[in-house]
């Protein structure tokens, strides 16, 4: 009998292309977070229950929120990840963040996530936003809803 391995670093790859990720340190309740990017960025996030992630370490399973705002005339997502949950973290290697956001479409461009980077700086309680390259990411395929 011939055994197969299912490798998903090509789907993860196509996964990813046309995407930029953003890595956020802001120490407050996820649901505050998303209430300022909504009021103040003018996102509509919503909890997306039926997409939440769930991880299973320890014996125990870790539930990570999900957010999603949809904008159809850019023709793009908007996924924001609470990467923190009960002291585990969905990408234990960016475990200093407590959010990721991951912006994905057709025609997705850099200068477009820079500039929500930028919109995000100035914003009460949110202490670093960087951009971050896929490639450094070890656990990327936590991400892929």
């Amino acid at each position: 009998m011939i055994k197969q391995k299912l490798d998903i670093s090509q789907m993860s790859n196509d996964y990813f292309d046309e995407t930029f990720i953003l890595g956020i340190m802001a120490p407050i309740k996820n649901y505050y977070f998303v209430w300022m990017l909504n009021n103040f960025l003018d996102f509509d996030f919503s909890l997306s229950t039926e997409s939440n992630i769930e991880l299973h370490k320890k014996n125990r399973i870790y539930r990570f929120n999900l957010y999603k705002a949809v904008q159809p005339d850019l023709n793009l997502v908007h996924l924001l990840f609470h990467n923190q949950f009960e002291g585990e973290a969905l990408l234990p290697e960016l475990k200093h963040f407590d959010f990721i956001w991951l912006i994905k479409g057709n025609g997705m461009q850099n200068e477009l996530g820079t500039a929500i980077l930028e919109q995000i700086k100035p914003l009460n309680q949110v202490q670093l936003v960087t951009e971050i390259v896929p490639d450094q990411i070890k656990n990327i395929s936590n991400l892929i809803i």
